[in-house]
């Protein structure tokens, strides 16, 4: 008896460390549960899937390619399954939902045995899979989620209020600050409008800028609290964009605005971006093609390996990534459709000026205080400002911690050439799509 207690002892114990994450539910629990049997490649094993996906909301049972007959047993989490858990037919696997009753956000192992060796799945638990406008949207109700794009999803240009809730009265706010991976898939035909509509064409009342207004997650406020715009309004340090394409994103707001952030504190990495971005100048302070500001107080925002083109659909100031930077851009390229730069100490001129982006251009060469205090908030059209300007007494302060590397307005031939993406930069061709004559853009990641 004390011999059985003993061997009982561990098992329960067990049991209950694991009860937390995946329950102890079905299967045969065991501390090892591969032990003597080899990863490997069962012999008849066509493609399969890698990667497949929990939604803790939806709680899906998941699917994947496993192009073989003969399965031994499959285990997830020190558990083998029972063979009620699980199913192979015409090359897909399923896996009941009720394994993975209690996980928590994050990839998890599932292994799959055939031929004597094993093969291992990536689980990978996620808040919800999008898959609709609808789905997109329901990203409001939490802004901590983890989210993956299941297919590419059309706004059909309607109008779309960002996503969060700006600082009020009560000091009330919400920021994005979970992680949202694309994984190639597109989301394309958004308007993000910023105004309230109420009186004319021109976007704010007659009663002046107190009765200007934008939107939020509940009710509109005034235009001083929303001052962050874009598909998120702003973004904390542990956020992530990631692996999506953003097409025909316009951009018709106040404050800090850009097709993807208003402000970024978070890492927004291999994106495409192509947007039309209109930039007033008695209402719009910052402009970018991927964020409105990049970098916080609290975090230093990142943008890396970004694509961005972009259209000036009206003003004549925004910046290829941030309109100001205090944060890191890294290994970037925009491109403005009509190929001008304006550069800072020269006056605009639009009846006259016809100057294409310089061969040559190098922003370190104009970024200076010198130059950035003479012209103020002037014309000029560049990867980012970095450091912080005082309108009030046209003063520049670069920011010591400000990088901007390798991140270049250039002509758009720039973008359709291949040969300017090398993995030696970081350009990843199994992210990417280089092809000549086109914009990269990237790649649908199974």
């Amino acid at each position: 008896m004390k011999r059985i207690a003993k061997l009982i002892a561990p098992l329960a114990l067990a049991c209950l460390l694991l009860f937390a994450v995946v329950g102890c539910g079905t299967g045969t629990l065991t501390e090892t549960p591969n032990a003597g049997i080899p990863a490997g490649r069962p012999e008849g094993l066509g493609d399969y899937d890698t990667v497949a996906y929990y939604s803790i909301a939806d709680e899906n049972d998941v699917e994947f390619a496993f192009e073989i007959d003969e399965v031994q047993k499959v285990s997830f989490m020190y558990r083998v399954l029972d063979s009620g858990d699980w199913s192979l037919s015409d090359g897909t696997m399923t896996v009941k939902a009720s394994v993975f009753d209690g996980i928590s956000a994050g990839d998890k192992r599932l292994r799959v045995f055939a031929d004597d060796v094993y093969v291992e799945i990536t689980v990978r638990a996620v808040t919800k899979v999008i898959y609709t406008a609808e789905d997109f949207n329901s990203i409001r109700g939490d802004m901590n989620g983890t989210y993956v794009l299941g297919a590419d999803i059309d706004f059909k240009n309607a109008a779309f209020w960002p996503i969060g809730k700006p600082y009020t009265d009560d000091g009330e706010v919400a920021v994005f600050e979970g992680t949202l991976d694309g994984q190639g898939h597109t989301i394309s035909n958004l308007k993000i409008d910023a105004y309230e509509y109420s009186e004319d064409e021109n976007h704010y009342t007659e009663g002046g800028a107190d009765e200007w207004q934008g939107p939020s997650l509940g009710d509109r406020v005034s235009n001083g609290d929303n001052y962050n715009n874009g598909i998120f309004m702003t973004t904390s340090a542990n956020a992530q964009i990631e692996n999506v394409n953003f097409v025909n994103i316009a951009v018709d707001c106040q404050g800090l605005s850009g097709p993807v952030v208003g402000t970024n504190g978070g890492h927004i990495r291999n994106c495409f971006v192509s947007c039309t971005l209109s930039s007033h100048a008695d209402w719009s302070e910052r402009v970018g093609g991927v964020v409105g500001m990049n970098g916080t107080s609290e975090s230093a925002g990142v943008i890396e390996n970004c694509v961005v083109y972009y259209t000036l659909v009206e003003g004549k100031t925004p910046r290829g990534f941030a309109d100001w930077n205090v944060g890191i851009i890294r290994n970037c390229y925009a491109a403005p459709a009509d190929d001008y730069v304006y550069l800072p100490g020269f006056e605009y001129d639009e009846a006259t000026d016809t100057g294409a982006v310089p061969e040559d251009f190098d922003i370190n060469t104009y970024i200076t205080a010198e130059n950035v205090g003479a012209v103020g908030f002037g014309y000029y059209n560049l990867p980012a400002l970095p450091g912080s300007f005082d309108s009030a007494t046209q003063t520049y302060y670069p920011a010591g911690e400000n990088k901007i590397v390798n991140a270049q307005i250039v002509r758009k031939e720039v973008l359709l050439d291949p040969a300017n993406f090398s993995a030696a930069d970081g350009w990843d061709s199994e992210i990417w799509c280089f092809q000549a004559g086109a914009f990269p853009y990237v790649r649908v990641q199974a």
